[in-house]
């Protein structure tokens, strides 16, 4: 066994490639490159071998690849897609050790202090990762170390597959290799090359004072790590528990009612682990792989927070009709997109009833025409009546009893509509709008309400507000401005 602190690193020198791989993309059988946009231009980011032997480099810009190699077949780089999957294959490393990290955007560290002998040793273990990472398709080289600087520079820089320093022997292993291992910036590292410092041991006679006052800190704190002289933990980050489920068929499954049954058991192992972490989804997809290699996805979006399969599987319901099974279904996958935290409410049977049924109206017409259409109401602090409301997504509107209590305010508003004075007075007695006349019966006011005078000049006069009951029942809310000769007025707003 292993004494002191031991780390390994996985170093995944192409996984942009191998990712595409994974897909269904023929990236073994062509020149294939990945892309992505950098310093105004578009350059080769990750290759595969077959583009690498024909002289195409990583940096190399897109327009010198193509008249080097015109076969060149290419595809944007995902940087999401990317960083989602090296944090599953830092998911995946908790079979090998609780400790591990992701470095970068193609590197997993792990601490395997005291694991590796579960393995039969660091050369058994970082032989059964390579294997693993090859059967998924994953090209990859592992260092083991005693500090985390010199396992990277054991997998980048050492030999092909896995490279293991023996413990105790950090700076003898480092010495041959390239200045580059330092992973220090590129101007500090162009200097020590020019200097003729081209490899780790050629730093060991030069003393760490004369390094800080020529290339800075920041090298020396660089160089120090390598070497384990200055503290380099690996940090582990927790991994997020992910919402999902997948069922796979031994035959193709093309019934609508195979298709149902499927929707409903990955429903109830995904509410189960929402309800086993305190968690409440908000967006969910329904992935169907078909036998043909199509992929057919229906996403559905959800009002509130929720772990009931039930709302979930009516949702998808309203869908399912439009899957088109084709030669069949191998393969169905529910993932939840977005989560939040589930905080349960006291409520009585009616309200939660209530704000069930408002919240699956909400879903059900946000899904078949988009969220962003479905509004509700929402206050605004001000006493403007035009301005103490606005529209938002009901999605996202908060409970309607922030509403602030104001009786004579009506539940239409409008952005002042004319009408035709039949009758003068104060309100007309009698007035047409929209085409009907109105007979003035009862009214209440006037409510003098003034522009708001903190916000400065906005276009806002003083108004008095009016409280008109006609002889039909009709109740509307007039305005005119005071002292306005002769007077106009206008609808504000309709009372129920």
């Amino acid at each position: 066994m292993s004494q002191g602190k031991r780390i390994l690193c996985v170093w995944m020198p192409r996984l942009p490639v191998n990712r595409f791989g994974r897909t269904g993309l023929p990236v073994d059988d062509c020149l294939f490159a990945v892309t992505a946009e950098d310093k105004n231009a578009v350059r080769l980011v990750s290759l595969n071998k077959h583009a690498r032997r024909v002289g195409l480099y990583v940096g190399m810009t897109l327009a010198t690849a193509r008249a080097a190699a015109p076969q060149l077949i290419t595809v944007a780089q995902e940087p999401m897609r990317d960083e989602a999957f090296l944090k599953a294959l830092q998911r995946w490393c908790v079979k090998f050790t609780p400790w591990s990290a992701c470095e970068g955007k193609d590197c997993l560290l792990l601490n395997v202090t005291g694991c590796a002998h579960l393995f039969g040793g660091e050369a058994a273990m970082a032989k059964a990762i390579l294997q693993e990472l090859k059967d998924m398709q994953i090209e990859a080289r592992i260092g083991v170390a005693d500090t985390k600087g010199a396992a990277r520079a054991a997998a980048r820089f050492g030999a092909k597959g896995h490279t293991i320093f023996e413990t105790g022997r950090t700076r003898e292993s480092l010495a041959p290799f390239p200045i580059d291992a330092l992973f220090a910036d590129e101007k500090s590292t162009f200097e020590l090359k020019r200097l003729g410092l081209k490899r780790i041991g050629d730093l060991y006679p030069l003393k760490s004072s004369g390094l800080a006052r020529r290339f800075g800190f920041g090298l020396l704190r660089a160089y120090e790590k390598l070497l384990g002289v200055a503290s380099d933990p690996v940090a582990p980050a927790t991994a997020q528990p992910t919402f999902a489920a997948r069922m796979s068929f031994p035959d193709p499954i093309g019934l609508m009612d195979d298709v149902s049954e499927a929707l409903r058991r990955l429903t109830e192992q995904v509410c189960k682990r929402l309800s086993n972490h305190d968690y409440g989804v908000r967006a969910l997809r329904l992935s169907c792989y078909r036998a043909d290699k199509h992929q057919i996805h229906l996403d559905i979006g959800l009002a509130r927070p929720t772990q009931n399969a039930r709302q979930i599987i009516r949702q998808f319901a309203l869908k399912l009709e439009k899957v088109d099974s084709g030669d069949g279904i191998d393969m169905m996958r529910l993932s939840a997109l977005k989560v939040e935290p589930f905080k349960p409410t006291q409520r009585t049977f009616a309200e939660a009833e209530k704000q069930n049924d408002l919240d699956e109206l909400i879903a059900t017409l946000g899904n078949q025409l988009g969220f962003d259409r479905v509004l509700r109401w929402a206050p605004v602090s001000s006493h403007l009546p035009r301005r103490s409301f606005r529209f938002v997504e009901a999605m996202q509107c908060k409970n309607a009893a922030t509403w602030a209590a104001h009786t004579s305010r009506p539940l239409i508003s409008y952005a002042g509509e004319p009408v035709a004075v039949l009758k003068p007075g104060r309100p007309p007695k009698s007035f047409q709008w929209r085409k009907k006349i109105y007979n003035t019966l009862r009214c209440k006011g006037p409510e003098r309400i003034g522009p708001e005078w903190w916000k400065g000049p906005n276009g806002d006069v003083l108004r008095d507000y009016w409280r008109v009951e006609g002889e039909d029942g009709s109740r509307l809310w007039l305005s005119t401005r005071p002292g306005e000769k002769p007077s106009s007025w206008e609808v504000a707003g309709l009372f129920p």
